[in-house]
């Protein structure tokens, strides 16, 4: 796609370099001239399904989207809904602890997470770092869910 749009090319330097800013990546490259499509359609889709869907499909649209449509900032959305992704999660904490006011941890959206690359290896036996995510911390879910076991007994 570069060779085509970039006229003249002599280097992969200057294939590279777009307003005299140099990017790590070819696609970063392609996503500056313009030559990608954005994120936006993705960011409605999910935004929509925030607004009429459950927890677990919010995870399974991400999961989908993610896995087939090859989002070119993932880590962004994630950020941006991964408390509606997590809600239900935070929902069951809630309950198993007696305690109406605890909040979003990096464990809940870890459990999140966790979830979602459940759904991906099931999609296309891919995890999470495969497709420009960052990966779950599974031995920290397993921790927690042990001290959890503990403190209920």
């Amino acid at each position: 796609m570069l060779l085509v749009n970039v006229p003249s090319p002599t280097s992969f330097q200057q294939l590279k370099t777009v307003n005299g800013v140099t990017h790590a990546t070819f696609r970063s490259v392609c996503q500056a001239l313009n030559l990608l499509e954005n994120d936006g359609h993705w960011d409605e889709c999910i935004n929509d399904a925030c607004n009429t869907s459950h927890p677990i499909q919010i995870r399974a649209l991400f999961a989908i989207i993610l896995t087939t449509c090859s989002p070119s900032s993932p880590i962004e959305l994630w950020e941006k809904y991964k408390s509606h992704m997590a809600e239900y999660i935070l929902h069951q904490r809630r309950n198993e602890n007696a305690n109406t006011y605890l909040d979003f941890t990096a464990e809940i959206y870890n459990g999140a997470l966790i979830r979602i690359e459940n759904l991906c290896l099931e999609i296309a036996n891919k995890v999470l770092t495969q497709l420009e995510m960052t990966s779950p911390n599974r031995s920290a879910a397993t921790l927690f869910d042990g001290e959890l076991r503990r403190e209920q007994t």
